[in-house]
């Protein structure tokens, strides 16, 4: 008699010990998330969710976990997050498309022929040798000189979008003159540290990142608040900005250090070509455009598509027009258009709003008799929305709660609002922050390689930084 093995339904018992953990973690993920689908399209309701809610939660779950894990490629789970959500009617096509219509679809676009004309014309390798010449020794030396590069950006120009289109494609030629391959751990630590360095202090300035200005906008008009570009900046930049930057370097040097091969220092003895010239004159000019939006009203988006469009111009451009369909990589456009598009879904599925509610009510069960204790469970609620729904997102689902927030609290309106502000700097997961994603599309490094070094950091965040933030906001009166 032939003998019988005893496994699991389907999957050999074998097969699971040897399955990646990220695997099995995006396995689960698609299974809890198919299970909520199920329910959902069967009109089954569950703990004040709808069924339309229950189907978005579903859909969630299913993107989150790939996502997370990077099980397949990034836009590949943007499209079927679209492809979902479509299927199962949870949202009208305007808002699960949404994504696409938004004037950071344009603004990517005219990042992506800018980097690529920067590449193509040599400019970039010009920029590099500058910057080879400023680093000091090592990788460590190379990865300081990145994130400062990416910091003084954050002051200069006032979409991360911008900033990431271009230092990412400058950070992955300098891994290249460094001998740091695609691929290898040195690369992708120069990649993250662009994406971290130009995406997670800028949230601790005022106008630099669109979070930001979501809430401080919204406060001003639900409840009279208005935030000065001093003030913001002295509460939060100094801890959460300088630390979160002293963190970004130290962390990707411990994870992804190598040992680099001596580059050239010297600069080229030619002069610059015409066509560098022109590319040249037009990155001041576009840069100049994006740091004056404030005076001639031209969106960023705007300026980077022109600014694209003149690239691919017949004699007076930089690149042949043929190379904007054919060499161009906008697997990026997907990516981000389905990022967007999962925040509109939360939002208009009242997903979002759901999540919200009930992580306020846990203050019911919470500690709250000293403000340090307020101030966690503030951190606490905030980091969960913003897990459950991106960073981009959740200003619009925290600061409507805000005024519920501080009835609970006791705590005033205003330190309320200031509270979500770590919960954008200190994150876990790189999906949360769409530049930081786009940022690794760019250099071609898979998102799993980046969690180690996030989780690490959001770990230190929370047990350090989050911590001295609240005393040194509470010593200026941010904080009760």
């Amino acid at each position: 008699m032939a003998k019988i093995t005893v496994g699991l339904p389907g999957l050999h018992r074998a097969a699971v010990n040897r399955m990646k953990p990220g695997i099995l973690i995006a396995f689960l993920a698609v299974l809890a998330g198919g299970l909520l689908l199920s329910a959902g399209l069967s009109g089954i309701s569950w703990s004040g969710a709808d069924p339309r809610m229950l189907a978005s939660a579903g859909i969630a779950i299913i993107t989150l976990g790939l996502w997370i894990t990077g099980a397949v490629p990034e836009f590949l789970t943007s499209l079927l997050f679209l492809l979902l959500s479509a299927l199962a009617a949870v949202a009208p096509p305007e808002t699960v498309f949404s994504g696409f219509h938004t004037s950071a679809m344009w603004m990517i676009f005219g990042g992506l022929v800018i980097g690529h004309a920067v590449s193509q014309s040599g400019l970039g390798d010009r920029v590099v040798t500058r910057l080879v010449a400023i680093s000091p020794p090592g990788y460590l030396g190379v990865l300081a000189t990145v994130a400062l590069a990416g910091l003084v950006l954050s002051f200069v120009i006032p979409t991360a979008i911008g900033r990431v289109v271009l230092l990412a494609p400058i950070a992955v030629r300098l891994a290249g003159q460094f001998g740091l391959e695609a691929g290898t751990r040195g690369q992708t630590g120069l990649v993250l540290t662009a994406g971290m360095s130009t995406s997670l202090p800028a949230f601790t300035i005022l106008p630099s990142n669109v979070p930001n200005l979501v809430m401080s906008a919204s406060a001003e008009n639900l409840y009279g608040v208005s935030f000065t570009y001093g003030q913001y900046l002295l509460a939060n930049f100094p801890v959460l900005g300088g630390m979160c930057l002293l963190a970004t370097v130290g962390l990707n040097w411990w994870f992804f250090r190598e040992e680099l091969r001596p580059a050239e220092r010297q600069e080229d003895a030619t002069g610059m070509t015409a066509v560098q010239q022109r590319l040249s004159c037009l990155m001041a000019l576009t840069v100049f455009l994006w740091i004056t939006d404030t005076w001639h009203g031209l969106a960023p988006a705007w300026v980077a598509m022109g600014a694209a469009l003149f690239c691919a111009l017949p004699r007076a451009g930089v690149i042949p027009a043929s190379d904007i369909p054919q060499k161009i990589n906008f697997a990026p456009l997907f990516f981000v258009g389905g990022v967007v598009g999962f925040g509109a879904v939360a939002s208009e599925t009242s997903l979002s709003t759901w999540v919200g509610s009930h992580l306020v009510s846990l203050l019911a069960y919470a500690d709250l008799s000293s403000d340090a204790s307020v101030y966690a469970m503030l951190v606490f609620i905030g980091s969960l929305v913003a897990v459950c729904t991106t960073v981009p997102t959740a200003p619009g689902v925290m600061t409507p709660l805000a005024d519920q927030l501080a009835e609970a609290t006791g705590w005033p309106v205003v330190s309320v609002l200031m509270a979500q502000v770590p919960t954008w700097v200190l994150v876990p997961f790189p999906y949360l922050v769409p530049p930081i994603m786009l940022t690794l599309s760019v250099g071609k490094v898979p998102s799993r390689h980046a969690a180690q070094a996030l989780l690490c950091y959001f770990s230190i965040g929370v047990l350090i930084c989050a911590p001295l933030h609240f005393l040194w906001a509470g010593w200026l009166g941010v904080f009760p």
